[in-house]
């Protein structure tokens, strides 16, 4: 059986991942150790510690699925992850079944894709001109926006200093918001995307989305962003402004973890 090696630096993690976009633009330096690795004939799984957008720690796991269900299965590794502070597993979908196997933590969670780009999206979009910086004196009207129109979101309005909020108005109403704050290995990552219904198919989601990418790009070279499996028109836009799926996850809470926080 393929020996399962302890990782204990980012640099490491990095190379064995293969650069994988996930280490390297939501894990960076922000990596807490140890990590796990393995490499079988289809190549090297690894798995690491993950913060989820709400700051909640959980592990992931990536590579190819033999390769997953070792690392799993290796009884060091078992142990980091039930002894240790963590709330969640994100596995890819295709390697949910032999995770399961190994490592049951619970039957709730979601289905998400992780999508990023390194490219700001050009040209800029009609419609980009009419969005502006929030401050925290639109919070009430965030969180009005996002309980009637993205009720599923992870965005939580102006709840740290480092985020960064957009949003258009039509008069005193905020008709689109968004929100960007950075990862662990500080990439800005996209979260609280919503457009009123009544001012929907005007391109204001995707202005704002534009926008926030744009700035996130421009400050630090990269940008990232979580969907729901099943938000197919969001999928579309993200992958329209030059985002591209690179993990599609399948996240799992232990059993005292909160479902509604699954996805992370």
């Amino acid at each position: 059986m393929p020996d399962v090696r302890r990782l204990d630096s980012v640099e490491e993690l990095l190379t064995a991942s293969g650069h994988h976009p996930v280490v390297e633009l939501d894990i960076g330096a922000g990596m807490e150790p140890p990590a796990w690795a393995v490499t079988t004939a289809a190549g090297t799984a690894v798995a690491f510690a993950r913060h989820s957008d709400s700051g909640v720690l959980g592990v992931s796991v990536l590579g190819p699925v033999d390769g997953i269900g070792t690392l799993v299965a290796d009884p060091r590794v078992r142990a980091w992850f039930t002894a240790g502070p963590f709330h969640h597993l994100s596995r890819p979908r295709e390697a949910h079944d032999v995770v399961e196997r190994h490592l049951p933590v619970g039957p709730d969670g979601g289905d998400w894709d992780w999508m990023y780009t390194r490219a700001a999206p050009e040209p800029p979009l009609p419609g980009e001109d009419r969005v502006v910086t929030l401050t925290p004196a639109a919070r009430a009207d965030v969180v009005d926006l996002l309980t009637r129109e993205s009720p599923r979101t992870h965005g939580r309005p102006f709840a740290a200093d480092d985020q960064r909020w957009m949003g258009v108005w039509d008069g005193d109403r905020l008709v689109a918001s968004g929100c960007s704050a950075p990862s662990t290995a500080g990439v800005p990552v996209l979260s609280g995307i919503a457009v009123d219904s009544a001012h929907r198919r005007r391109g204001l989601g995707s202005a704002v989305t534009s926008a926030l990418a744009r700035d996130a790009v421009a400050r630090t070279g990269a940008c990232v962003l979580g969907v729901f499996s099943d938000n197919d028109a969001g999928r579309a836009l993200y992958e329209r402004l030059g985002f591209v799926v690179a993990v599609r996850w399948r996240s799992r809470w232990r059993s005292a973890a909160r479902a509604e926080d699954a996805v992370s």
